[in-house]
């Protein structure tokens, strides 16, 4: 499902452990990096400026792959020059996620999945659960939305694209060993609650689904299209699968695309504004997707009045 792709790494840290610096892929050169031409552009970058004030403005990825990083010139000059980072959510304070995500995306003691999802819709659950060796004392604690969620991101690792290699989890590192003031765009409640809102149906259709585009192949299909678009600085393929998001007719689509895009874009808009009016020099990090499209994060900041450039 094509909505997964602009989520935030966010849930899969709250989960399964936030990496210690280092863990996954540091802000020094991996040993496994490939190394890039001079020039070479990965991921899109943007200036936002308004009087004297500069904020770079990043599209990461939620799942990526060791020769990603480390990030290309433009952006790493962008990080050095920016006195703050932020990312879509903080989880330096690992504490408060883990506890917003048990408060909001698992059952309590007395509630399993078991109780909520079809019969057939659990079958199908457990033979994923299987393949990616996850108990199911575990799996099912977590509520539909939260289980469709994780297992999406299981089978990215699965398919080569690590959310431990994410751009959010490089981006985090760098802050920390650079000594960066590292802040979230948004509140961890703020984005669990966006599917911890949904009926009990329209979870329990939010995870069929999610399985169905596993099972056929999709899910990743869609994700690789993002990797290929990331790795280019690809602006018109982050479209593409955009438009092919928007064009999604199943119904729990239209319930999530204006919740996940079109709402947190007008919201990341004005709280970016006011950084870029209020300073100081900074780098900020959202899902590509907010960057690309008439409605777009980029494109109500140009509304907005602030010079708003591609590098």
């Amino acid at each position: 499902m094509r909505i997964l792709l602009c989520w935030s790494v966010a849930l899969w840290v709250s989960l399964w452990g936030v990496p210690a610096a280092g863990d996954a892929v540091t802000s020094e050169a991996s040993p496994h990096a490939r190394d890039s031409a001079p020039g070479t552009r990965h991921g899109l970058l943007y200036q936002v400026s308004q009087e004297s004030n500069t904020v770079y403005l990043f599209g990461s990825i939620h799942a990526g792959k060791p020769e990603f990083y480390p990030l290309d010139d433009r952006t790493t000059l962008a990080l050095a020059q920016s006195k703050r980072v932020y990312l879509e959510v903080d989880l330096a304070d690992e504490q408060a996620v883990r506890t917003a995500t048990a408060r909001m995306a698992m059952y309590p003691d007395s509630m399993t999945l078991d109780r909520a999802v079809s019969a057939s819709l659990q079958r199908k659950v457990l033979a994923l659960l299987e393949r990616y060796n996850v108990p199911k004392s575990h799996a099912f604690k977590m509520k539909p939305w939260m289980l469709a969620l994780t297992l999406l991101l299981m089978e990215a690792a699965h398919s080569g694209y690590d959310p431990a290699l994410s751009t959010e989890t490089y981006l985090m590192d760098y802050a920390r060993t650079q000594h960066k003031d590292l802040r979230g765009l948004e509140t961890i409640e703020e984005q669990l609650g966006i599917f911890d809102e949904l009926t009990a149906d329209q979870q329990q259709a939010f995870l069929a689904l999610t399985v169905a585009e596993i099972e056929d192949g999709r899910a990743m299909s869609e994700l690789a299209l993002m990797g290929r678009a990331w790795w280019d600085a690809d602006g018109g393929g982050f479209e593409h699968v955009l438009s092919q998001m928007r064009a999604d007719r199943a119904p729990i689509a239209g319930v999530l695309t204006p919740r996940l895009m079109d709402h947190r874009n007008r919201m990341m808009a004005r709280r970016i504004e006011d950084i870029v009016r209020s300073g100081p020099p900074s780098f900020i990090a959202i899902g590509s997707l907010h960057l690309v499209g008439a409605e777009a994060v980029v494109s109500l900041l140009r509304a907005r009045g602030l010079a708003v450039r591609e590098l």
